[in-house]
């Protein structure tokens, strides 16, 4: 994704603090669920280490650094994905659906805190997904 940058914007995803499965433990989930059936319904963890950066109000710390980031993201963010990647967006769109992800999950607290934060994610060093 190199040099590649993206904003994000305000998120329209639900306030999902982590993944959720819908099920007691133990329970063997349907032999015809797919890990993207999964990911869409349940959410995944998405794993990256890449630079950050921050569009904010004057006095705000915004130098973009590295950082190493695992976040649960919601099924929405999935189902946002895979329609992107199906109707033919390229690396840098679905760039930004994570990016504005990460900044509603990981640096807003789900919506609590750092109201009008954008964030700059570039530079992406590794990135990873796993099913919840």
């Amino acid at each position: 994704m190199g040099d590649e940058e993206a904003r994000s914007a305000s998120s329209p995803w639900s306030d999902a603090g982590s993944c959720n499965h819908g099920s007691s433990p133990g329970t063997v989930a349907a032999p015809d669920t797919g890990p993207r059936a999964q990911a869409e319904a349940d959410g995944f963890v998405f794993h990256t280490r890449a630079r950050f950066g921050f569009a904010a109000p004057a006095g705000s710390s915004d130098d973009p650094r590295v950082r190493w980031i695992t976040q649960d993201l919601p099924g929405e963010v999935a189902r946002e994905l895979f329609a992107a990647r199906d109707a033919g967006a390229g690396e840098l769109q679905q760039t930004v659906i994570l990016a504005r992800a990460l900044g509603h999950a990981y640096f807003r607290d789900w919506g609590h805190r750092a109201h009008g934060l954008h964030i700059v994610f570039n530079d992406i060093e590794f990135a990873d997904f796993s099913i919840c």
